[in-house]
């Protein structure tokens, strides 16, 4: 393939370099950066083509006495023995790269190449040639997400070794003593508040250093060869845990979210683990993610996609983790086998900013709806990120500013308990983010538009919760069938405000015909016992037909639940629902709680006892018809007052 020495000669030539040498001997590694995506995306035939000529390029750079050889892979190798000056090694590393800087002409195409060079040296004749080859290749591992590197092997480089070997030793004692532990953080429905699913995040506190981040002992326990170790025991972990957790959930719906590396990808075992984990959970399939970073899948190999597959044929969703970070093209994103994006937190960061961050926060969600995927935020930190995200049309999101991670125990005691109150989204922030928020929701391609159609519905009375579904809704409904009908490109997705803009004047020229306005928030909820959902979605159905916007805070609604909704909500009034076993001096307390906050609403009360309505500012109703009447005429008269 490239008419080079292959390994196994390059070992004979480098140890008759450095017996018959007089003073150094310098390996350096010479590796593709991002070759197997070239690979995959070009195919084997040009990569084969870019091997033979970055052999005759690195021939031409290096010293006629050098030796240019395959080392395996995509790394090619340069024994050079010819060092007489300090400064003759980093020359040599220079023109290397530098050989790199034309592109290169194979098939059909051009396309510019970039390498990376791990340089090791030896003095001593009796140095193994394969010792002084594997500390080449640590130093090319130094930063192993860079481009046109060059690192030499040196006596700190050689002192971290031995202290990851160390630490190496350190885990597998850990995993036999099961210090690795599991913790669970929740992914939030960001309307309702309920956790729709819960990621298992390993943890090691070590006896002595503290706590060892995640990212070093999962990497290491690759180098060390515990990967596999290390994930059938956090997958066992996992599935243990997640079956408490699973018990307590009243819906039966929260899924597990479970992540990989780029080398579990490579692991035979790996499916027999997850087929192990959804026997130990005792829930379907189906409740299960795996998550699988951006640049860990689009950089795979065939085989590991299959792998991937086959995961999925098992009934199991996969999730692309920290999507964003990598060039993940919309034709990649049609043909891989995934269900759900997790958009990374470095763009929710950028909310609220006139960043291409925020643009792509927006521009994400149609793209994904059109490939039928879910699409999770991560990183949300503040009520700013909840209001904007919301906005934008987000209903998955996960971050501190729902829960921290926390134990199997904790996070189902959290299910237990019903809707997140940390998600409930405070009124002003939902109303600082109307403007700036829904415009990026029409897709930041035309953002002047885009504000106008906000203002025009604001003033009109339209809160920004219909504004959401009846505005913006339908038309990125109708963005994602002509997408899915090959009539919409990606440069034409700016039509989105001139679509908002028609669907607005729907909207509008609908209430003028009913002679109404659109009504403001109304809150509804079960207090104090049984009611049937099927009841609550109903007369949330009707009230949103009459023009109210509605939110549901289901059953069991207890008082202090009731004023945190009316501080995050501000509603007009609040529809309660409550059986006639609950005692009188128990609604009048309720009553009480409520006309205490600082802008009471209006009480309708159903059910209860025969009396009236205890409390002013209580009216009794019988039925949902009943309750549209007074509001009509209680919300109007305030209004005109």
């Amino acid at each position: 393939m490239t008419l080079l020495p292959d390994r196994r000669r390059l070992l004979e030539l480098l140890a008759e370099a450095l017996q018959s040498s007089g003073g150094s001997v310098a390996v350096l590694l010479v590796d593709i950066d991002g070759f197997r995506k070239i690979n995959r995306d070009r195919g084997h035939d040009i990569g084969d083509e870019l091997l033979f000529s970055s052999g005759r390029r690195i021939r031409s750079a290096v010293g006629a006495d050098d030796i240019v050889a395959r080392a395996g892979g995509d790394e090619l190798a340069v024994v050079c023995t010819e060092l007489s000056e300090p400064g003759e090694l980093a020359d040599l590393g220079k023109r290397i790269l530098a050989a790199f800087d034309d592109p290169f002409a194979l098939g059909e195409g051009e396309f510019d190449v970039t390498v990376s060079v791990g340089v090791a040296v030896a003095d001593d004749p009796g140095t193994p040639p394969e010792g002084l080859i594997a500390e080449a290749e640590a130093a090319l591992e130094l930063n192993p997400h860079g481009i046109r590197r060059f690192e030499i092997f040196d006596a700190e480089l050689r002192e971290r070794l031995r202290g990851r070997s160390e630490l190496g030793r350190e885990l597998a004692l850990a995993l036999g003593a099961g210090d690795v532990k599991l913790v669970f953080q929740p992914i939030v429905d960001i309307a309702s508040g309920r956790i729709a699913s819960v990621e298992a995040l390993a943890r090691w506190e070590h006896r002595s250093r503290g706590w060892v981040s995640p990212e070093v002992f999962v990497e290491l326990a690759n180098e060390v060869g515990l990967g596999g170790e290390l994930r059938s025991y956090l997958l066992e972990r996992a599935g243990t845990e997640f079956a408490a957790i699973a018990r307590e959930d009243p819906t039966r719906r929260v899924s597990l979210a479970f992540n990989i590396s780029a080398a579990d990808l490579g692991a035979e075992s790996l499916i027999a683990g997850f087929e192990e984990l959804v026997r130990r959970s005792g829930v379907e399939p189906g409740r299960i993610v795996v998550e699988i970073s951006e640049s860990a899948l689009t950089g795979a190999p065939d085989d590991y996609i299959e792998r991937v597959t086959v995961l999925r044929a098992l009934g199991v969703k996969i999730a692309l983790d920290d999507f964003g970070t990598a060039s993940t093209s919309i034709a990649q994103l049609r043909s891989l086998p995934i269900d759900q994006i997790k958009l990374d937190r470095s763009f929710v960061e950028g909310l609220g900013s006139a960043s291409p961050d925020a643009a792509l926060a927006a521009g994400v969600l149609p793209i994904a709806r059109a490939l039928g995927m879910e699409v999770v935020a991560e990183g949300i930190e503040t009520d700013q990120h909840l209001a904007h995200l919301f906005a934008l049309g987000y209903r998955l999101g996960q971050g501190y500013r729902f829960a921290p991670p926390a134990s199997a125990e904790d996070v189902a005691s959290l299910i237990a308990r019903g809707p997140l109150a940390s998600a409930r989204m405070p009124a002003s922030e939902a109303a600082a983010a109307s403007r700036e928020s829904f415009r990026r929701a029409l897709l930041a391609g035309d953002a002047k538009h885009a504000a106008a159609v906000v203002d025009a519905a604001l003033r009109a009375g339209i809160g920004p919760m219909t504004i959401q579904s009846e505005v913006i809704g339908r038309a990125l409904h109708w963005i994602d069938s002509e997408w899915e009908a090959g009539r919409l490109r990606a440069a034409d997705e700016h039509l989105a405000a001139a679509i908002c803009e028609r669907e607005l004047a729907a909207v509008l020229e609908s209430a003028e015909r009913s002679g109404r306005r659109v009504g403001p928030r109304i809150l509804i909820a079960a207090v104090g016992g049984e009611v049937g959902r099927g009841e609550l979605a109903s007369a949330a159905e009707a009230l949103e037909a009459a023009g109210y916007e509605t939110v549901s805070l289901g059953e069991h609604v207890g008082d202090d639940e009731l004023e945190r909704a009316i501080g995050a909500h501000h509603p007009g009034a609040i529809c309660l629902n409550v059986p006639h076993e609950r005692g009188r001096a128990a609604l009048r307390e309720t009553v009480s709680r409520l006309g205490a906050v600082s802008e009471p609403p209006l009480v309708l009360i159903r059910g209860g006892e025969e009396e009236d309505a205890p409390g002013a500012g209580t009216i009794p109703i019988t039925s949902t018809e009943d309750a549209i009447e007074v509001l009509a005429s209680e919300l109007a008269g305030s209004e005109s007052a």
